[in-house]
């Protein structure tokens, strides 16, 4: 089971890296919402006392190929695609209007997801990290509770 397959909401610690070793360390959340073929990412991290939003819409491909686009407030709009195999996602992605490219793996291993990513300016790094993602919960659908709730008769 890989990180987009069930609604769920992580806690999670991550390091992210500069070229020159600098490390900084923030830690956030990801809930995943899953509704038929669109899943939903909002994810937050406290960064350098800033928290940093990301709001990911996924549209399910295949079995083993989705689609994404995220609005990042510090970054832009950000495309890309998510393959899998098994437990494992490999992530590609493009930010629009500029030559910012990078990529992600999200090894995930029961309630543990371990993640780890690159974002370049071209061919030049800007910073890499990695990310210790713990299961806390299940993420409600809220558009299909209420719907059931209001369907009860």
């Amino acid at each position: 089971m890989h990180l987009l397959a069930e609604n769920a909401l992580w806690e999670t610690f991550s390091e992210f890296v500069t070229p020159d070793g600098n490390i900084i360390n923030a830690r956030g959340e990801t809930e995943i919402i899953i509704n038929k073929n669109d899943i939903e990412n909002k994810s937050w991290v406290m960064l350098n006392n800033s928290r940093i939003e990301n709001f990911y819409s996924i549209t399910k491909i295949s079995k083993t190929k989705y689609s994404f686009i995220s609005e990042n407030p510090s970054l832009g709009t950000q495309r890309g695609t998510f393959s899998i195999d098994r437990n494992t996602i490999f992530s590609r992605f493009q930010i629009e209007n500029s030559d910012m490219n990078g990529f992600e793996v999200i090894i995930r291993n029961n309630d543990v997801c371990k993640a780890y990513g690159a974002l370049y300016n071209n061919d030049e790094l800007i910073n890499s990290w990695s990310a210790n993602m713990n299961r806390r919960g299940t993420a409600h659908n809220k558009a299909y509770t209420v719907h059931t709730l209001l369907n009860r008769g």
